[in-house]
């Protein structure tokens, strides 16, 4: 069936087995010790291919696929602000594009829909320069 994945993204597990995607959520109830339960994933909630999510970030890192390959292997598992953290660096280096609303808006719905980036739009724009 294909090589098996599994990721850890926050409080999310993510098991993929070929194009077969399971996500994991862990509950976590006062008193009781915390447990990973399989959650029925909705389609805007699968981690997004690579390819169709390389293809999506290109624009903002200038066109080069290695930068973005890069990126996403740098930010996986990254916790949230250390994310935000790397997206202000990479601006600077003109790695990322800072031109009109792609940093801001852009970037953050195409992480946040991967499931790469879990806190608010809000939250993301008050720490992206």
């Amino acid at each position: 069936m294909g090589d098996t994945k599994e990721y850890i993204r926050g409080d999310k597990h993510v098991h993929q087995a070929g194009s077969v995607m399971i996500k994991f959520i862990q509950y976590n109830v006062p008193g009781q010790q915390s447990d990973w339960k399989q959650q029925e994933v909705r389609e805007a909630e699968v981690v997004r291919d690579d390819g169709e999510l390389i293809e999506k970030l290109k624009p903002i890192f200038y066109n080069n696929e290695e930068d973005v390959k890069l990126f996403l292997k740098e930010i996986t598992g990254m916790k949230p602000g250390d994310i935000t953290d790397l997206v202000n660096r990479w601006v600077k280096d003109k790695r990322i594009s800072d031109y009109g609303y792609s940093r801001k808006g852009v970037l953050w719905e195409i992480l946040y829909e991967a499931g790469l980036y879990t806190k608010s739009r809000q939250n993301w724009c008050k720490r992206v320069d």
